[in-house]
């Protein structure tokens, strides 16, 4: 019960900030509710039409973000917030006007339920959070942060710059409502996550014609995977949200690659469906690799439908054996491997579940299963495909962790396929006798509950909480004491992401990274193979103008005894337990 309190806890303790931005996300819900009614009429259910609804939110809050950001910057930010408010006032009173009865289906109540218990142990999380997790989300402050004070065009450490779309969507929040940005970042990934995967409902009970299929498949997309949710332990904020847009242009994909069961405007389905590539492109750029891998899958299931039925079933034991050989390559890569060991040690159950379910979903839904087996070994193959991006090198394709988050997409829909042409096999054995296959639907429902419950992280994880209050204690007491040109060596590691990574490529690896951010100080990361107990670190240090250094509490920190053991060089001028600040001396 633990997690249900945290969970209530955390909600109270972030009410305001969760209200606000539940506000925005339900208007931009309302809207894109009343555009589709509009290209589809009355053909989809209301179950179907919400869950296709709050995924396409984004686009007109994307929107409403980007004019709040324009008009502010050159109005001023009061006047910025006047027009937006207007917009909102105006055109909520306009759709609610306009909009008909929504009738409470029983999916459609359950999907509600579903959305409000998602909320709940979502929040959780935010009751261990003390700062968003990993080195990324520092980044994403800081440009956040620069954007919000105007001082300077964004770049990151290396020159480029990108995510604009979800910098901008977060500053309008702070802007709009006078936020803290942290407190914006913490609420505004937590309520992503759990709206996320109501968004799939739509492909599934439209493709199976099934509610508990498409609800299987809702449930597995959030509770079954450790993703997308650990996305948030890797400060992946950009990627999650894109990942709403993603699963808006895939509901709107297969609306019109299944025209036959569908009446819609076809220019309008088209133009909104380049609107959400757009977006989500805006937003995570890695996102339109996956879309062409995505266009690239369909041809190919096309191509293959025209083959006769025993070259269609060797193309599928070719994509198998493909599979097979690609899950190897990434096995035996070390930069890789994690991507394998991520769903080998927190869903081996649940991968156990998807793969007999596959047997079914391929008899039953053989052209969408071949799709969804085709994705991923497409995305795979990004993860080897070498190309040049200015500022960063040779890269590949796609990184390890973007692959990562993306398996959770088709092996849920697999699940929810594989569950209806379960359901049909025994139905089949016994046309007039329907208890099986509800009870069988019952069990597998409560196996991904019963597995969810023992290994889903709903708190952060430890690997990536960089910082303690300890480190907030720490850095308070730096803005207080240091010079604001003081220079503050941080530790680092390497980071290892895609096959081609460059040996150089570093990231702060403790609280210490969030020195810059917070309190403008130059923190700089220290370079690989530094040993701070050799003449030749010291005299780094001295030569760099290096006059502090950081120790925070995590595992590949500098080690606070060595730096005692040399009193001469290093003299501790700050210290708790998880947090030590050291004055460089010596130097002259």
């Amino acid at each position: 019960m633990n997690i249900w309190l945290d969970g209530f806890r955390a909600l109270g303790s972030h009410a305001g900030t969760l209200a606000s931005v539940l506000l925005i996300l339900a208007w931009g819900q309302f809207v894109i509710h009343r555009a589709l009614s509009k290209i589809f009429g009355k053909n989809p259910a209301s179950a179907e039409y919400f869950s296709l609804s709050i995924s396409g939110w984004l686009l007109p809050v994307g929107l409403w973000a980007v004019l709040l950001f324009s008009v502010s910057a050159l109005f001023g930010a009061a006047v910025g917030r006047l027009i937006a408010a207007v917009l909102l006032l105006l055109s909520l009173f306009m759709v609610v006007k306009r909009m008909e009865r929504i009738s409470i289906s029983p999916p459609f109540a359950a999907l509600i339920f579903f959305l409000a218990v998602s909320l709940v142990l979502r929040s959780a999380f935010l009751q261990k959070a003390v700062l968003p997790s990993y080195f990324d989300s520092a980044e994403h402050y800081r440009l956040i942060k620069i954007l919000l004070e105007a001082k300077e065009v964004p770049a990151n450490g290396q020159g480029a710059y990108y995510h604009i779309g979800y910098h901008v969507l977060i500053l309008a929040f702070v802007r709009f409502f006078q936020s803290n940005i942290i407190e914006v970042m913490l609420v505004f990934g937590q309520v992503i996550l759990a709206i996320l995967p109501v968004s799939l409902f739509f492909i599934a009970r439209r493709e199976t014609g099934s509610d508990a299929a498409a609800l299987f498949t809702v449930l597995l997309a959030g509770f079954g995977w450790h993703m997308p949710a650990h996305l948030l332990d890797w400060g992946k904020y950009p990627a999650l949200l894109g990942l709403v847009c993603v699963h808006f242009v895939l509901g709107l994909g297969y609306a019109a690659y299944r025209n036959d069961r569908f009446e819609f405007r076809r220019l309008s389905l088209y133009f909104m469906l380049g609107a959400g590539v757009f977006t989500s492109v805006l937003i995570h750029t890695r996102s339109l690799v996956f879309f062409v891998m995505l266009a690239a899958a369909l041809f190919a299931v096309e191509r293959r439908k025209r083959l006769p039925l025993k070259f269609q079933r060797l193309t599928f034991a070719c994509l198998l054996a493909i599979l097979t050989v690609e899950i190897g390559c990434v096995w035996q890569s070390p930069v890789l491997q994690p991507l394998v060991n991520g769903y080998r040690n927190s869903d081996v159950w649940m991968l156990a579940l998807i793969l007999f379910l596959s047997l079914f979903a391929a008899r039953f839904h053989n052209d969408l299963t071949f799709l969804l087996l085709l994705l991923p070994a497409l995305l795979f193959s990004g993860l080897f495909i070498p190309i040049h991006i200015p500022g960063y090198g040779v890269q590949t394709l796609l990184d390890r962790p973007y692959v990562q988050m993306m398996m959770y997409l088709p092996l849920s829909i697999l699940g929810g396929l594989g569950l209806s042409g379960l359901t049909q096999s025994l139905a089949r054995l016994k046309p007039d006798w329907q208890p099986p296959a509800r009870l069988t639907a019952f069990l597998l429902f409560g196996l991904v509950l019963w597995n969810a419950s023992l290994r889903h992280e709903f708190y952060p994880s430890d690997c990536c909480q960089l910082v303690t209050y300890d480190d907030l204690a720490a850095i308070a007491w730096m803005d207080k004491t240091l010079p604001p040109d003081a220079n503050i060596l941080i530790a680092s590691a390497g980071l290892y992401v895609t096959a081609l990574e460059s040996p150089g490529t570093r990231t702060g690896v403790d609280g210490g990274i969030w020195i810059a951010p917070l309190i403008s100080r130059s923190a700089a990361l220290a370079p690989n193979g530094l040993r701070l107990d050799q003449p030749e670190g010291h005299a780094l240090l001295c030569r760099k103008n290096l006059g502090y250094i950081y120790v925070g509490g995590m595992p590949q920190s500098f080690a606070a005894d060595l730096l005692d053991d040399l009193p001469d060089w290093y003299q501790a001028v700050f210290s708790l337990p998880a947090a030590k600040v050291y004055r460089v001396a010596g130097c002259g």
